[in-house]
């Protein structure tokens, strides 16, 4: 895994994680997991119930919550919006850490921020989410 990616205070997001990955974010203060990746999209994946086995054994909170950019929807903002109320050191991931920034920038958006802003701050942390606008665009405020 590489350095996770902070957005927020508590978001951070990161490419796929594996199991000896969790470890490491338990002892960086990590409290919660994100999964936005469908599972099987690789062969290479590990399974969802696999990494949630470990999170959980850890005393972490792990959710899934998978992402189809083809397919983005509000319930799957809602979804993620709803399990952030609690606050908690958070990391989301996918393949590349791009569909967990999409969320986060379709979140704080509906909050009053400035799209391009957004853009912007994601952008000069590395993430290119402009492959992503379409699928963004229906649900902006």
């Amino acid at each position: 895994m590489s350095h996770p990616v902070q957005l927020d205070e508590l978001y951070f997001v990161a490419p796929q994680l594996a199991e000896s990955d969790i470890a490491l974010l338990k002892a960086q203060g990590f409290e919660r997991i994100i999964n936005n990746r469908p599972e099987a999209e690789s062969d290479d994946q590990p399974s969802g119930d696999s990494l949630r086995a470990v999170a959980e054994s850890l005393g972490m909170e792990y959710v899934s919550n998978p992402i189809n950019l083809a397919a983005l929807s509000q319930d799957q903002v809602d979804f993620q919006r709803h399990v952030l109320l609690s606050e908690k050191k958070t990391l989301a991931f996918c393949r590349t850490g791009t569909r967990s920034s999409v969320l986060w920038v379709l979140l704080e958006n509906s909050k009053g921020v400035d799209y391009s802003e957004l853009i912007e701050l994601v952008s000069g942390k590395g993430f290119d989410l402009s492959r992503c606008a379409s699928a963004m665009a229906p649900l902006l405020k």
